[in-house]
């Protein structure tokens, strides 16, 4: 049974890592978005604009990729302790236009630096680049999983993700909406464990009801 803490240790071990109790072993967390204060309870890598705004994280204004390597170019990391174990859960919901074909989002994890960690695409196609799992190891980023899943952003609407990552394991399992079985699915070792956030490769969009739950052992 997943066991309760009180709020303010709660918090300290998710933002600013202090508890070392039992707190420290399982945690879960549920960002506060209704203050635009706390916006700096996020780690902005990238050059998108965010905003915290009316209960949402909000990507306003797009990050262009550039660098020496290809990756996401607009990540807010949220500032937590390294996860080994976690589970992240979200609405987010895309507002670029739909002519834009390669219109995406993305849940973070895995996230020790700017240049290594792990992100679930959610996009308009499906193909080598986009609406799959990849990997950024201190090179262009890499999908990790078949190149078979359906696009899971094909509109404006607001879409339940929750991704489970088990770092010990390498398994990693990623349902969009009502899905009973994974859209994506993989198992790499390659980054154990690191912090968790949202973000996209170069659009725009919006999340809300974010929830993270998760373990450092």
């Amino acid at each position: 049974m997943k066991a309760r803490y009180p709020s303010l240790c709660l918090g300290a071990f998710l933002l600013l890592g202090a508890c070392e109790t039992a707190a420290a072993q399982s945690a879960s967390v549920r960002p506060d978005l209704g203050n635009p204060k706390m916006i700096d309870n996020w780690i902005l890598d990238g050059n998108g604009e965010w905003r915290v705004l009316d209960g949402k994280l909000v990507l306003a204004k797009a990050g262009t990729v550039s660098g020496e390597i290809h990756r996401p170019a607009a990540l807010a990391i949220l500032k937590t302790e390294p996860f080994l174990r976690v589970t992240v859960e979200t609405q987010l919901r895309m507002t670029a236009p739909l002519d834009s074909i390669r219109r995406d989002l993305i849940v973070v994890f895995g996230y020790e630096s700017p240049t290594r960690f792990y992100y679930a695409h959610f996009g308009g196609i499906t193909d080598a680049g986009n609406n799959g799992i990849f990997l950024v190891d201190a090179a262009d980023r890499r999908r990790i999983d078949p190149t078979t899943a359906e696009p899971q952003l094909k509109d404006q609407n607001w879409h339940h993700v929750r991704l489970e990552r088990d770092g010990s394991s390498g398994k990693i399992d990623v349902y969009v909406d009502d899905s009973v079985t994974p859209v994506f699915s993989a198992v790499d070792t390659t980054i154990r464990s690191g912090k968790v956030g949202l973000g996209s490769l170069n659009d725009i969009g919006e999340f809300r009801d974010v929830v993270v739950t998760g373990s450092r052992n």
